[in-house]
């Protein structure tokens, strides 16, 4: 075999690595930080990364998606904010009639929860909304998962 077809040949079995290499990301520390907090009998199935500005109203969330969760699932929704904001990212979920169904705020107390666990009574389409605190600026992440 000529140098000329060894060059070539192990440049062809050296390409798929390289390739491999650089479609890699860089971690985000936020989103590992944020995994590590959500227990060990987890699942991950969703982030959601929010990033808001300051905001003129308290009463709507500024981010919404749609979710479909499934009836006799254990889902967790993780919340992490990130130190640079000013509010804490907070999350409540809608049914298909648009009732309330969870909250990772307590109204009464105050208190935020950074994560909160939610079984699913009824398979459908749910709405996630996702704010800071008093309509504040913030980033954070919320890593969905289902508990086992």
């Amino acid at each position: 075999m000529t140098s000329m077809k060894k060059i070539l040949l192990g440049l062809l079995i050296l390409f798929p690595a390289f390739t491999i290499a650089a479609g890699q990301t860089v971690p985000d520390p936020m989103m590992s930080k944020c995994l590590s907090s959500t227990g060990q009998a987890s699942k991950y199935l969703k982030d959601y990364r929010i990033q808001l500005g300051q905001g003129t109203s308290q009463n709507d969330f500024r981010y919404r998606a749609k979710m479909s969760l499934w009836k006799n699932t254990k889902y967790r929704f993780t919340l992490c904010t990130a130190d640079n904001s000013k509010g804490k990212l907070i999350l409540t979920i809608w049914d298909e009639t648009n009732k309330i169904v969870l909250s990772s705020v307590d109204n009464d107390t105050g208190t935020v929860y950074s994560y909160i666990d939610f079984i699913c009574n009824k398979s459908g389409i749910y709405q996630v909304g996702f704010d800071f605190t008093e309509g504040q600026s913030g980033s954070g992440v919320s890593i969905v998962s289902m508990i086992q």
